[in-house]
C-alpha cells in the first residue's frame, strides 16, 4: 500500500467493519508504517475514553420538545402553504386566469368595432367597380378585358 489509511478507513478497521480485501490491504500497511500505527493507538485510545465518559440522562422537558418538534409531526396551520409545490401551481393558474382576462378584454374591443362606415364603403366601392369607364361599353366590356389578358406583358404597362 502506497497511501497512509485516512481517518474513516482506521476508524471502520478498529470497529471491524472493513471488507476482507481493504481490511488485509490496511493490516499490509500496518505492518510497514509506523505513523499509520500510532494514529490507530491513537483513535484507540480516544474511542475508549469516550465509552467510558459518564453518562447522563436527558431533561425530561428537551425530550418532550424534540419528540413534539419531530415525532409527533405537529406542525402550524400555514406550513403547506409555505412548500414551493403549493406556489407553482397557484402562480400558474394566477398566469392562465390574467391570460384568459386579457384575451377576453381584446375581443370584446374588437366587436366594438363600428361596422355600418365600414359597411357603408364596402358597398359604394363594389358600386363604383361596376360602372365601366368612358371608353368601356358594356355589351363588348368582356371581350376588351379578355383581349388585354391574352395580349403580352409589355402592352399591359
Amino acid at each position: 500500500m502506497n497511501h497512509h489509511a485516512d481517518g474513516p478507513e482506521l476508524s471502520a478497521y478498529l470497529d471491524g467493519a472493513l471488507a476482507p480485501e481493504p481490511r488485509a490491504r490496511v493490516e499490509l500497511h500496518m505492518s510497514s508504517c509506523g505513523e499509520c500505527r500510532a494514529e490507530l493507538d491513537s483513535l484507540r485510545h480516544m474511542k475508549l475514553a469516550l465509552s467510558s465518559a459518564p453518562r447522563r440522562t436527558m431533561p425530561a422537558d428537551l425530550v418532550f420538545a424534540l419528540e413534539r418538534r419531530f415525532v409527533s409531526g405537529a406542525r402550524p396551520w400555514y406550513a403547506p402553504l409555505v412548500k414551493p409545490m403549493v406556489w407553482a401551481p397557484a402562480g400558474a393558474l394566477a398566469v392562465a386566469a390574467i391570460a384568459v382576462s386579457l384575451w377576453l378584454r381584446s375581443a370584446a374591443t374588437l366587436e366594438e368595432i363600428p361596422l355600418e362606415p365600414l359597411l357603408a364603403a364596402h358597398a359604394r366601392y363594389s358600386a363604383e367597380a361596376l360602372v365601366p369607364e368612358g371608353n368601356l361599353v358594356a355589351s363588348n366590356y368582356s371581350d376588351q378585358v379578355s383581349a388585354l389578358s391574352d395580349a403580352p406583358d409589355s402592352d399591359l404597362q
